[in-house]
């Protein structure tokens, strides 16, 4: 049996035995590259008076990013556009690489839209805002990339963290451009080279009654709450009960409480749409991997869910108005309030996800238990970053007084 030919052989065959003409082959492929490149311009082209012929194009030299562009034909304008759009495609600058590199991700469900707000956000910050955006990439150096980085650092007081997210774009828009032939800097070589010392990066401290609630403020909390069972207010109550993501709980379905244990497996992500506005949705995955588990029903619980019950008791999702599920800035701006109410500092409903966590790692409940319950890979992130001091300052006056007692 004859081995099927690929396509490559069935063009070589058809050019070897004069089928196709190669000059013909040629001219098709410079006619759909010219209509390519001619399909990329959205600009409007039309004659003035004088009988010539307009259009505009991008030029980030010019004071408001765009040149006119002046031809006798049309034949020749549409050659002049041709010519800068194959210029731009094989000198492009980092935002036109920025631009490839996320639609690209998005396309191929890479990330989604809410991380692409993410990148265009941080894009905005770290590149936009030095001018270092309109930089064609093709002539970049190391040294180039190491004293924008290091000045980047300086100028705009970043955090680490930062910093972090600032070098995971750097990562994939240079990773983006050398497979695309544009650059020959290797990103993972140029960062594990770069020498920054932790002394240089700004450092936001707070304190630790600034990051989670008291045990006397969220006794007041839960009182006020309760008292006011709006969907909003019991949504605070199930993370402060439960330890779960604001974006975890406005998408839990009735189909996912049971008993014993809430199956988290989804998330609300929230991006812009195309007029700008924020737009909300249900993404059937949760923010990481580790995101997929079994939250306990403490007994606490269980009048909330039976509140939910009576406000919802025939809707798909348990934080549903309408047609719609409740926003995470619902549930937000109502914690926003219930501080208000009782007199406390305002905080934010990850204050209360910490505040969770740091009463499970008080209570000495096993490591493997509270990695669970937060969706976290490992106790030294939910260390780190979520474990606080919840006494208040009397309390800690009483216990330390107790201690150092000689």
């Amino acid at each position: 049996m004859e081995e099927q030919m690929t396509e490559r052989q069935m063009l070589n065959y058809a050019l070897e035995n004069g089928i196709i003409d190669i000059n013909t082959l040629q001219m098709q492929i410079e006619m759909n590259e010219r209509e390519k490149y001619l399909e990329m311009h959205k600009n409007k082209v039309w004659q003035g008076s004088n009988g010539y012929y307009y259009t505009k194009v991008e030029d980030q030299s010019k004071k408001d990013g765009r040149r006119t562009i002046k031809k006798k034909t049309v034949q020749e304008m549409e050659s002049e556009i041709v010519y800068h759009y194959k210029k731009i495609e094989n000198e492009p600058t980092i935002e036109y690489i920025f631009q490839e590199w996320i639609e690209q991700k998005l396309k191929y469900g890479e990330i989604q839209k809410q991380t692409v707000e993410r990148y265009n956000q941080d894009f905005e910050r770290f590149f936009k805002s030095s001018e270092f955006s309109k930089r064609k990439i093709r002539y970049l150096t190391e040294m180039d990339l190491e004293q924008f980085v290091k000045s980047s650092i300086v100028q705009n007081h970043l955090t680490s963290k930062a910093y972090g997210n600032m070098r995971t774009l750097m990562y994939g828009m240079f990773k983006y451009a050398k497979k695309r032939g544009l650059t020959d800097v290797s990103i993972t070589s140029f960062f594990g080279d770069l020498d920054i010392s932790r002394k240089a990066f700004s450092k936001n401290y707070k304190l630790d009654e600034e990051c989670v609630f008291s045990e006397l403020e969220m006794k007041k909390l839960v009182k006020d709450l309760f008292s006011k069972p709006t969907l909003g207010n019991l949504g605070i109550l199930f993370a402060a009960y439960t330890g779960m993501r604001v974006g975890e709980i406005v998408a839990l379905k009735w189909e996912d409480v049971h008993d014993k244990y809430i199956y988290v497996h989804r998330t609300q992500i929230r991006y812009r749409g195309e007029n700008g506005d924020y737009k909300y949705d249900i993404r059937d995955t949760p923010k990481t991997e580790a995101g997929i588990r079994k939250v306990i029903v403490v007994e606490n619980l269980i009048p909330v869910i039976k509140k939910l019950r009576a406000i919802n008791p025939f809707t798909e999702y348990v934080f549903q108005r309408g047609e719609s599920t409740v926003t995470k800035y619902v549930v937000e701006t109502s914690l926003y309030r219930a501080c208000d109410r009782i007199g406390i500092p305002r905080r934010s409903m990850h204050a209360l996800r910490k505040t969770y966590a740091t009463r499970l790692i008080n209570s000495h409940i096993d490591d493997a238990i509270i990695i669970n319950q937060m969706g976290h890979t490992d106790i030294q992130t939910t260390r780190n970053y979520y474990y606080y001091n919840d006494k208040s300052f009397d309390s800690i006056c009483e216990i330390i007084g107790k201690v150092i007692n000689y």
